[in-house]
């Protein structure tokens, strides 16, 4: 079990899916756990034999689940006077169920972001693994690239490659031709793909739970200098970054890297997002590497940097890898160049 400083007549009491699979290491759609020196997992008929058998080497117990009052019942036996609840995920309804129990309620964001933010060795290997897959699978899917196909064509080809290395996207995959990456979270369509335009693909891998996020930007053509001039920035401040935050870094000094790089070149105002954010069972867990955020990286915190420029209705440039810190500095889970890849045309 995780081990975490709170005090002897307190609970974690979990019912978000995400945060009941990070403390439990079991996936189940619905449930409750209580996450204390003696733990319990409630769960109804659909689940709970199966739940039994898989915790069968746990300190966790399972339970039946028929009712709230089950899990009441539990903490009053335990006598367990308060607990903290994920005030960001969970329910007015449960939350006023709880207040009838006569125990004190406490938000538990901090201790469970906290314990997520940091990752373990086995967590770091799952998401550099799907790292791995997500690199395979855009790679794979840029030779298919020809004139006339559209963004979702491009779309399911990742995804399909995805499929066969026995994954599944992260997340609803952005692939963007041409001014449709001026919009950092464009809608995939049917816009067709023409001579000398930008291909903005965004996309990530699951593995074992765990997901990765990549953003590489392409040209099919003949770039301008204006373009290759932008792109280069954008990479040498994605290198940057990588090279100088290390553990201890507050979020904002690590955006500032980029950012501040960028600025030199004029382009600052043209990078409308944050640097990264954190990545683990979720696509965007803590932290948050904004210019506001005063929170530490820590070692084997895991997140992304992902600088960008935008030129609205022209295009847009981005450069995104799944890192985490190692021994003190970034190592970066992709392993490819991201040199401009310029696609030639017939």
């Amino acid at each position: 079990m995780l081990e975490f400083n709170i005090e002897k007549d307190s609970a974690l009491l979990l019912k978000d899916r995400i945060d009941r699979r990070y403390f439990s290491g079991i996936d189940i759609a619905e449930g409750y756990l209580i996450y204390s020196s003696e733990s319990a997992y409630f769960s109804d008929n659909r689940y709970y034999l199966d739940l039994k058998r898989r915790l069968s080497n746990s300190p966790i117990k399972a339970e039946l689940f028929s009712g709230l009052q089950d899990v009441e019942k539990f903490i009053k036996e335990k006598g367990i006077k308060r607990i903290y609840i994920n005030f960001s995920k969970e329910t007015v309804e449960d939350y006023n169920a709880y207040k009838n129990w006569g125990i004190e309620i406490l938000d538990g964001r901090e201790i469970i972001n906290s314990l997520r933010t940091t990752k373990s060795e086995k967590e770091i290997e799952y998401i550099e693994k799907a790292c791995k897959i997500a690199q395979k699978a855009y790679y794979n899917a840029i030779k298919k690239v020809k004139e006339g196909m559209s963004e979702i064509e491009l779309k399911e080809i990742i995804e399909e490659n995805l499929k066969k290395q026995n994954s599944t996207s992260a997340f609803d995959i952005i692939v963007a031709f041409g001014k449709g990456s001026a919009v950092p979270h464009h809608e995939t369509g049917k816009t067709k793909l023409k001579k000398n335009q930008v291909i903005l693909v965004d996309m990530g891998a699951t593995y074992k739970g765990y997901l990765s996020d990549i953003t590489r930007t392409a040209f099919f053509g003949k770039p301008s200098k204006e373009f290759i001039f932008a792109y280069d920035k954008v990479l040498r401040a994605n290198l940057l970054a990588e090279e100088e935050i290390e553990d201890g870094f507050t979020c904002c000094e690590a955006d500032a890297v980029a950012r501040n790089y960028l600025k030199e070149h004029n382009l600052d105002k043209y990078f409308t997002h944050s640097l990264g954010h954190g990545v683990g069972l979720e696509i965007h867990e803590n932290v948050v590497l904004s210019p506001r955020s005063e929170e530490k990286l820590r070692e084997n915190a895991v997140f992304t940097i992902e600088p960008g420029v935008y030129f609205e209705n022209k295009l847009g440039i981005r450069i995104e890898d799944t890192v985490c810190i190692k021994n003190g500095k970034v190592k970066r889970l992709f392993t490819d160049d991201k040199k401009l890849l310029i696609i030639k045309t017939n």
